[in-house]
């Protein structure tokens, strides 16, 4: 950086000092007090050095072969061919320096954005040069068919897996949630759409609510973090009750008395079905326009699970609500009556013998 400033406060040197050369256009372009005073500075020269010193040309230059010029040179947008002897530095603003055979440069030579070149010729002191830093674009790799078919099978395991532990762990809520799928799926899907639009709006207004009183100022940042996680695991959990739904209607399998192998058995084959759309986009990865309307199906269709497992799961509370209309108590029939009383077993009395010659009752 300290390069760049010191070669600019050359250019603006040049710039305030007295052309005494035929050979070379002198710019008139005035220069403020203060950016003379800075480059001075950054020099190190003074007044009396400014006036015998410093030459500033727009364009291409050269120094001819027996011709002995007083440095700093300073070329702007142009190329600096030495021949002869500059009794200097020389430096070059967006254009290069060459010193051919024969030229000397008796200070240094340098040039931004630009080269310094020798051709046979010879530079005393350093020779630097600042290119301007480029970016090249790297061109995308496209995606080939076996790797979008790794990355989807990645996904299809990591899921089979997180449904085990869910299984194992949270039998009872991924039940509930399921039993809600299966009961009004409709609804569920429309909870869930409802669940994914207000998400933000009632974040927000959680917020606000917080920033009320000090102690819920400090109660924000875990707000703005615990949201999002039990967002992602209502998601979680309804996708995978609706995975363990599709299963069990793919393998008929009875809702009522499962089996713990049959449960994993429903599970494997539900996340399989919903994976499937995206299995048949990434198989025809690389086929146009056949594979962006596969991706789109496989969009929607995980849009539609998305949305209803998450309405399932906000309706269950997370499978620790309420109990389901197949888990709650059913009231006894009609008309149904036991031998027993109700309020328990009505007391008789002992008999007592009849007196001789009473009535009998």
């Amino acid at each position: 950086m300290r390069r760049i400033v010191v070669t600019a406060a050359a250019a603006f040197l040049a710039l305030a000092a007295a052309p005494r050369s035929g050979r070379a256009q002198v710019s008139g372009a005035a220069t403020p007090a203060d950016s003379e005073v800075v480059a001075m500075r950054a020099l190190g020269m003074t007044g009396e050095t400014l006036q015998l010193n410093g030459r500033y040309v727009r364009g291409d230059v050269t120094i001819a072969t027996g011709d002995t010029v007083r440095g700093p040179l300073v070329v702007m947008g142009g190329t600096a061919q030495i021949m002869g002897v500059v009794a200097g530095n020389v430096h070059a603003l967006w254009g290069n320096v060459i010193v051919h055979d024969g030229g000397f440069v008796a200070g240094n030579a340098s040039a931004y954005r630009g080269s310094v070149m020798i051709d046979g010729g010879r530079v005393r002191g350093s020779m630097e040069s600042w290119q301007e830093a480029t970016v090249e674009a790297t061109p995308a790799v496209p995606m080939t068919r076996g790797r979008a078919l790794g990355i989807i099978g990645g996904w299809t395991s990591m899921l089979i897996v997180i449904g085990l532990v869910v299984l194992v762990m949270l039998a009872t809520s991924l039940e509930r949630t399921a039993r809600v799928l299966e009961e009004d799926f409709g609804r569920a899907f429309f909870i869930g759409v409802l669940g994914q639009l207000g998400f933000l709006p009632l974040l927000l207004l959680a917020c606000v609510a917080l920033a009320v009183t000090v102690v819920g100022v400090l109660l924000i940042p875990f707000a703005l973090v615990a949201a999002p996680v039990a967002l992602a695991g209502m998601v979680t959990l309804g996708w995978l009750a609706l995975a363990l739904v599709a299963g069990r209607a793919l393998a008929r399998a009875p809702r009522e008395g499962v089996t713990r192998s049959d449960a994993v058995r429903a599970l494997i084959v539900g996340v399989a079905v919903l994976m499937a759309p995206w299995i048949v986009a990434a198989a025809l990865q690389g086929t146009g326009m056949l594979a962006l309307l596969a991706r789109i199906v496989a969009i929607a269709v995980a849009w539609v699970a998305v949305s209803a497992g998450l309405g399932a799961a906000l309706i269950s509370r997370g499978g620790v609500g309420r109990k389901t209309a197949a888990e709650r108590p059913q009231a006894p029939m009609q008309g149904w009556q036991t031998p027993t009383p109700v309020a328990g077993v009505a007391a008789a009395r002992r008999p007592v013998p009849a007196r001789p010659g009473a009535t009998p009752q």
